[in-house]
């Protein structure tokens, strides 16, 4: 019994890694496809499609990331009912980040909407570089050569297309670890520089990106989003560490992390600018810019470290302080919001893998296509 139990838990581990890293050269396939089938089209009716075609495999991606491994959500704050342009800020821990994201914007019907910003490496990654950059990512570089020509470029496009918006910015520029002491300690000491209070559990914002997505978005938008995200359930870096290092893709499939928690803040875009207008710093390279956000990643600082020091009665706090979006402490997406998204995009994959010539198609895509695809990637974003 033991044995069954087991072999059907590696089952349903493995199922979400193997569908989802197939069917990308699936929607590679379709989105080629609608690029070529589109040129004599209304440019609006390329970018109208295009939306559908990301959120319907983003769909796929929260379908398998939040109802098939295990994983409890909580959510803290009010997400709005309606859909509306918006920037993300959030903190960022691990290459999950993005997918918990997805949870958030999906349940305001903006899944298809969401756009990043990306350090520029990422635009060679296998096939996904060249999606997201289709999809209107903005790639940036973060070694000190930071240019917000490409941002400004990218933004006023879609401002130009009248795009629905749903804009995610990672201010720390690089990923929170605790076992990366000199990157904390290069934060603070950056932090301490530009006259700001260095923090512990976050790492310092960079202002950059997102003030230039503030000042060209700025009459797109309706409001900023923050959200915190919290991980439960992973090891400690070393015994004396009171903060947990935040999974990796495979653990969380795996369900090794046992609940995610996602405080929740919505702010108006007006009273931002005016927030950011009235803050003033005796550091003249310290901008109100800079001092709002770091406000703000200062509240994240607080309640990380309120969790973390709190381990053994932190998950009933959250549990106690959500709001969750459906009845009872959980917050569960109804699986009709992703299941037809996942059995479509499975019978799809099925099809053009069973077929000699689709089957010929996708290793085409997988091998000489991710050479391409990066050398698009490279000329155009």
């Amino acid at each position: 019994l033991l044995a069954k139990k087991v072999n059907r838990h590696n089952v349903i581990s493995v199922l979400p890694a193997v569908v989802i890293f197939c069917s990308v050269p699936v929607y590679v396939v379709l989105l080629v496809s609608w690029m070529v089938i589109s040129i004599p089209l209304p440019e609006t009716w390329f970018h109208i499609m295009e939306d559908g075609l990301w959120g319907w495999y983003q769909s796929v991606v929260v379908f398998f990331f939040e109802h098939c491994t295990g994983v409890e959500l909580y959510i803290e704050g009010n997400i709005p009912k309606i859909k509306e342009n918006c920037i993300v800020i959030s903190n960022h821990q691990c290459l999950v980040d993005w997918i918990v994201a997805d949870f958030v914007a999906i349940r305001q019907g903006m899944v298809g909407h969401m756009r990043y910003v990306f350090k520029n490496s990422l635009k060679y990654y296998p096939l996904y570089g060249f999606g997201f950059g289709v999809h209107g990512g903005v790639f940036v570089r973060r070694d000190g050569k930071y240019n917000d020509d490409n941002m400004k470029k990218t933004l006023n496009k879609l401002i130009r297309r009248k795009t629905n918006l749903y804009f995610l910015v990672y201010p720390e520029g690089t990923r929170f670890s605790p076992a990366r002491k000199d990157l904390l300690e290069k934060s603070q000491s950056f932090a301490t520089k530009a006259g700001l209070q260095p923090l512990s559990q976050v790492l310092t914002p960079r202002v950059k990106a997102f003030e230039c997505t503030l000042n060209t978005l700025r009459h797109h938008v309706h409001a900023v989003y923050d959200i915190t995200v919290i991980y439960e359930g992973m090891q400690k870096h070393t015994k004396g560490d009171k903060r947990l290092v935040a999974p990796t893709t495979w653990q969380f499939i795996t369900g090794k992390c046992r609940r995610v928690y996602i405080r929740f803040e919505r702010f108006p875009i007006d009273d931002v600018v005016n927030s950011i207008t009235s803050l003033k710093s005796d550091n003249p390279d310290t901008s109100g810019c800079m001092l709002w956000l770091h406000e703000r990643f200062s509240s994240k600082d607080k309640l990380l470290k309120d969790f973390y020091e709190n381990d053994e009665t932190s998950s009933q706090a959250m549990q106690k302080k959500a709001s969750p979006l459906s009845n009872g402490s959980r917050c569960v997406l109804p699986l009709s919001q992703t299941l037809p998204s996942a059995l479509s995009i499975m019978i799809l994959t099925s099809m053009m893998l069973y077929f000699p010539l689709t089957r010929s198609l996708m290793i085409c895509i997988s091998t000489f296509g991710t050479a391409l695809c990066g050398f698009y990637a490279h000329v155009f974003f």
